[in-house]
């Protein structure tokens, strides 16, 4: 049986960041800076509607890669895949001739 780890990965998150993550909103919102936030959330609207709306709609698209690109799990699991099955032959052609310079038979070929 393996031992239980309460902080281990659970998929798309772990528990160990969903308690950081609650425990600092609950400070945040102990320590009365929710209603501070949306004053100065308010002003910035007010101020600049056209860079609030531009905002908003960036913050709604959810976070970018630095490369400014985001890629699904699938994607990128099917680009692991395509990476996999182009070097395969690359490497089974290097592995075979170190081989021929060691003298030794293949072992497994797949």
């Amino acid at each position: 049986m393996k031992p239980h780890d309460p902080d281990q990965n659970q998929g798309e998150g772990d528990r160990r960041s969903a308690r950081l993550y609650n425990r600092d909103v609950r400070r945040y919102v102990v320590e009365g800076k929710v209603e501070e936030a949306a004053r100065e959330a308010k002003q910035y609207v007010e101020r600049d509607p056209a860079a609030a709306a531009c905002d908003e709609q960036k913050a709604r698209r959810g976070p970018h890669t630095s490369h400014g690109t985001r890629a699904t799990v699938d994607e990128l699991i099917a680009k692991s895949r395509t990476l996999v099955d182009r070097f395969r032959p690359l490497v089974r052609r290097i592995a075979a001739g170190v081989r021929r310079r060691l003298h030794r038979p293949a072992a497994d070929r797949r």
